[in-house]
This record gives C-alpha cells, structure tokens and sequence, in this order.
C-alpha cells in the first residue's frame, strides 16, 4: 500500500512540475525576452507595448493577444486564468491588477526582473537566464546571453579611452527629464563611447536642470523618443524655447536619436549600444 501511495505521489508531483505557465507580460522588454527565449507558446497577453516590436519577433508577437495599449483591466486579466505576471513593477498596485499579496492569494506567481531596477547590465543577462529556467527553454536562454556579451563586448572594446559629454533629453520643460547614474541606461552611454553629465545622480530616469546642463556644455544630446512628443517637436524645443538653445551641441544639431526601447533593460541593450556608438563617432 505505501508503495502505491509514494507511487501516486511522484506521478502526481512530476505532473504539478510540468504545468505549463499562462503567462501574461506587461512591458515590451519583459514581451521581446520572452519571445526571444521560445516562450510564446507559454505567453496568454501582452500589454504595454512602447515601440514597434522587433521586427525577428512579429510574427510570434501577432499570435499572442494584445490585452491593451496600457494596463489590462483586472477583469481581463483574470478572465485568462493567468498562472505567471511579469513586466512593470507599477502593474502590482491596487490601480492597476492589485498588489502582490492579492495576486500570489489568487494563484499568480509574480516575476520583476532585477535589471529594471539595477545599473548593471549583468543583471539582464540574469533576468535572461531565470526566465530561460521557468520556462524550460535553459539552452535558448544561455544562447541569447552569449550573444549579447559578445555585441557589446566587440562595441566595448572599440571604445576605449573615448569619453563624449552626453546630455539625454527624455521629456518635461521647465525642468529636464533626463537619464541619471542609477540606471542600465548610463552604463550603455558609457560603453557606447559617452559620459553622461548626469552620471552622478541617484536616479534611471529623473529630474535634472538646465544650470548644469549649460555649466557641463555636452558635445551630443541624445533624444529619448517615445509617447505622444515626438522626437522633432523635442528638438524644436530645445533649439527655440528651451534655456540651452545657444549650447553649441543645440545650434549644430548634435543630436541623436534612441527608441526608449533600446535603453530599457531587455535584449534591445546591444542594438542600444551599437546605435549610440555609431552615432557618437560619425
């Protein structure tokens, strides 16, 4: 009898195992990794979406259903029976699919990736590898990783003892978005050849100001392109209202333009990196 019994238990255990992950991802970098370790099959929704996804991702990209532009209602969001919720870590509010304790109480399992919140690329090839794990797709996942170190390594190497003054221009006038030290972000401008004036802030993405930008005198400004502003109406702005637009970098058009997807923390970072580079050193 305890034979059947530890029996019953193992085939039960293997079967829990094996369950198949519904799950539903609500960022573009946390949808283009995913889809770029072989997980579709395991991916419900999408949600979030900044840019156009990559074009190697389409077509798995199109079978997926897009649950919305933004946020996903709750509703919705439950009515899939989600088992795995990965993306922003804002979605985990009571505004948006509730908090963590009220999606691990209704059966999800909630995954942030470490380098949303990290300055350290390292931390992607992290994310990478785990979700390569969890979904069972381990040599796929170890594959991308070896990818992207070699890209960037080649783009870091070429760039040695190359240090432009770089200014990012996210959004916002009466004082400059920017990106700061404490993000992914300032780690690509470095590798790409760049030294960020803002390096030294404690912030991803924040508020900086237009005294230190003038003050530090950047040779390239990288324009964040993303949302409802567009990239040339940044730079109108900043040519012709803004209180640097005698900066010589402004008056010579020293600008460059950079998807916000590619500075997010996902597998966009080398093509981030190569674009920035290329651009710095035309």
């Amino acid at each position: 009898m305890k034979k059947i019994i530890c029996i019953y238990i193992l085939i039960f255990s293997t079967i829990i195992a094996k369950e198949r992950l519904r799950a539903v991802s609500t960022s573009q970098f946390a949808t283009e990794i995913l889809l770029s370790i072989g997980a579709e099959d395991q991916m419900i929704g999408t949600a979030f979406l900044d840019d156009e996804i990559l074009p190697e991702l389409k077509e798995k990209y199109e079978k997926i259903p897009i649950l919305s532009n933004k946020a996903p209602t709750k509703e919705l969001f439950y009515s899939l029976n989600p088992n795995f919720l990965i993306g922003w870590k804002s979605i985990a509010t009571k505004k948006y699919l509730g908090t963590l304790e009220e999606l691990n109480e209704n059966g999800i399992e909630v995954y942030f990736t470490k380098s949303q919140d990290s300055k350290n690329i390292d931390d992607i090839y992290s994310d990478i590898m785990y979700l390569g794990e969890k979904f069972s797709v381990e040599i796929n996942a170890k594959n991308l990783v070896e990818r992207l170190k070699m890209e960037i390594k080649k783009i870091e190497n070429k760039n040695i003892n190359r240090a432009v003054k770089v200014f990012a221009y996210d959004s916002q006038e009466n004082i400059p978005y920017t990106i700061g030290g404490s993000g992914i972000a300032n780690q690509m401008i470095e590798i790409a050849g760049g030294k960020n004036i803002f390096a030294d802030s404690n912030f991803s993405f924040g508020a900086g100001n237009w005294e230190n930008i003038l003050e530090k005198n950047p040779d390239i400004i990288i324009i964040v392109d993303y949302g409802d502003n567009s990239y040339q109406d940044k730079i109108k702005f900043l040519k012709e209202r803004s209180p640097i637009s005698e900066l010589k970098a402004v008056k010579e058009n020293k600008f460059v333009r950079v998807p916000l997807s590619y500075l997010s923390a996902g597998v966009r970072v080398a093509e981030g990196i190569k674009l920035m580079s290329q651009k710095f050193y035309e």
